[in-house]
């Protein structure tokens, strides 16, 4: 299903789940799409109503041109929950769909029930804007295929990959249908993301859950975003590197289980 804004942007979202439960909003990573959360759609939905989107540049969401920033995806998300007259939602976000979820519950505090932020960061240093801009003059001169490889390599680890060919092969598949004007966009919006110094005004109860070994978002930033916010837990999944939610998705969705339904 489509919703379209008056800036003629269009987001592609889906529903599912139990009708009446409490809603979960799902916001994927850079370079994939909502088929990224498919291992928790399966574990969550007896229980809750989830609601998945493409993020702008995205899947079948519009890719127009940049540059983005991460508050305008934001914004996107509260005007798709505008329209869907949906209040309030636990949010659960990984790497750059986590920083969307940080500028969500600092700036729209009474739209977030519970936060999940997962593989993620508060902050973006300055010094590795030139990496970004390097990815993004390589999708722009070889397409999305010129950083498959390596985008892999980041994310998931060794053993995986070679045990696990057929979701190995999924995300392949994601990354290479992202946009390429969405992949720019997105990628100029989180090099210069940086709300760490307001990380503290978050009152909803929050869970940080990244892999041990994600060098993406270190555990270091994890613990950089726990210790802004008052009560946050942090949960560290064994071996996982970047996309913990895939590689360690039976751990993942236990900790996340239990964390939804916490009082």
């Amino acid at each position: 299903m489509q919703v379209r804004f008056d800036n003629d942007v269009s987001i592609h979202y889906e529903i599912e789940g139990r009708g009446d439960g409490p809603f979960v909003t799902m916001s994927h990573s850079l370079a994939t799409n909502l088929q990224l959360w498919d291992p928790q759609v399966a574990a969550l939905r007896s229980e809750f109503r989830i609601l998945r989107f493409d993020t702008r540049g995205h899947g079948s969401s519009s890719a127009p041109a940049g540059p983005y920033t991460i508050d305008i995806l934001a914004a996107d998300v509260i005007g798709l929950l505008d329209r869907l007259s949906i209040g309030r939602t636990h949010f659960v976000g990984i790497s750059m769909g986590g920083m969307i979820g940080e500028i969500l519950a600092c700036r729209y505090p009474d739209r977030i029930e519970k936060l999940v932020l997962c593989d993620t960061t508060g902050r973006v240093s300055p010094e590795t804007r030139p990496i970004w801009e390097e990815r993004i003059r390589e999708a722009e001169t070889g397409g999305m295929k010129a950083l498959v490889e390596q985008t892999l390599e980041r994310w998931l680890s060794e053993g995986f990959r070679r045990d696990q060919p057929e979701m190995t092969e999924r995300i392949k598949n994601m990354i290479l249908q992202t946009p390429v004007s969405g992949y720019a966009g997105c990628s100029l919006a989180i090099s210069t993301f940086d709300v760490l110094d307001e990380l503290s005004k978050i009152s909803a109860q929050t869970s940080i859950i990244t892999g041990e070994n994600d060098e993406s978002a270190p555990v270091g930033a994890a613990r950089e975003i726990q210790d802004q916010i008052e009560g946050a837990e942090l949960v560290i999944l064994p071996g996982a590197r970047h996309l913990s939610n895939i590689e360690a998705s039976d751990l993942f969705n236990q900790n996340l289980l239990r964390f939804l339904a916490r009082d």
